[in-house]
């Protein structure tokens, strides 16, 4: 098992240097960003621990792939198949649970080792065929695969708001609203292939268009009853709900802008470092903005003829 890890290890350094980028600083910019925005969410949201144990869960459950299991276990066999995921499991999990010991989440962070150590006795089958169906069938492909995946994480969103409005907490709800974005913003991670979307007959102005209509008419078949929601129980607050809901909506634009700004490749550790430093660092975001939309048209008029 050494081995794999070692072989993990150098997989992941090897995308580094790929983006062009000294492994060390991006080693360390990671490490800091995340303990900034660990800090920054601890200390202005009463809910971002469990935040910190559905990251690692889903984590961890997008790398227990069916294909991926069944290759482990030729290799390894099952019972040490069944180590090496738990081990990779905590290993994905230490820096969430470092946070919350730190901020003196005891509780969740057993929990959390709880479920983590139990999800290993469980395996995704490649023959469970059920289809989860949805509105979006005439739609681009984003939205339909994200929501197949994403489903169970939807159905939670909707849980905490109707808690938030059960036990009358207001950030609750802004929280549910926030990970509605994050859920379709993951969306955008699946790239399609480069014929698909030479098949358009647009110029790349008009395909970026079409995509960002897409994506806020999907986004809201989804979520706006979230926020209908919440201004019926929370009028006095809807301000706050519309700025939100705006702030998503750009920084999906900015997504989906920044998965075609390296196209037909996968936009990698270059874009991600950009867009997070954004997050730092807001007056920046309308540079970032159009940083990744001249990129996006100039990789995408490669193919867009």
């Amino acid at each position: 098992m050494k081995v794999y890890f070692q072989i993990q290890w150098k997989i992941i350094n090897r995308h580094i240097k790929e983006a062009d980028l000294n492994v060390l600083l991006a080693w360390v910019l990671a490490s800091i960003s995340f303990i900034g925005l660990s800090i920054i969410l601890f200390s202005q949201y009463e809910y971002a621990k469990y935040l910190y144990v559905v990251l690692p869960l889903f984590f961890s459950i997008r790398i227990g792939d069916s294909k991926r299991n069944t290759f482990l276990k030729i290799c390894y066999g099952v019972r040490k198949f069944r180590l090496l995921r738990l081990f990779e499991s905590l290993f994905i999990s230490i820096p969430f649970l470092t946070i919350l010991v730190i901020n003196q989440s005891f509780l969740v962070s057993s929990v959390l080792v709880v479920i983590i150590s139990t999800l290993t006795l469980f395996e995704r089958r490649s023959n469970f065929r059920f289809i989860v169906p949805t509105p979006f069938q005439k739609l681009p492909f984003e939205f339909i695969i994200g929501f197949r995946r994403s489903f169970l994480a939807v159905a939670i969103i909707y849980a905490i708001t109707i808690i938030s409005i059960k036990v009358d907490n207001f950030n609750l709800g802004l929280f549910s609203i926030g990970l509605s974005f994050l859920c379709t913003l993951s969306y955008y991670s699946f790239m399609e292939d480069k014929v698909y979307v030479w098949s358009h007959i647009k110029k790349p102005r008009g395909f970026l268009l079409k995509k960002i209509r897409v994506a806020a008419f999907c986004n809201s078949i989804l979520y706006l009853p979230l926020i209908g929601l919440l201004s019926f129980f929370f009028y006095e607050n809807i301000h706050q709900l519309l700025i939100l809901y705006g702030l998503g909506l750009f920084f999906i634009v900015a997504i989906i802008f920044m998965k075609y700004s390296a196209f037909p490749k996968q936009a990698g550790l270059r874009e991600s470092i950009v867009l997070s430093v954004t997050f730092y660092f807001p007056p920046i975001v309308l540079i970032t903005f159009l940083y990744f939309y001249f990129q996006s048209l100039r990789s995408l008029s490669k193919v867009l003829k």
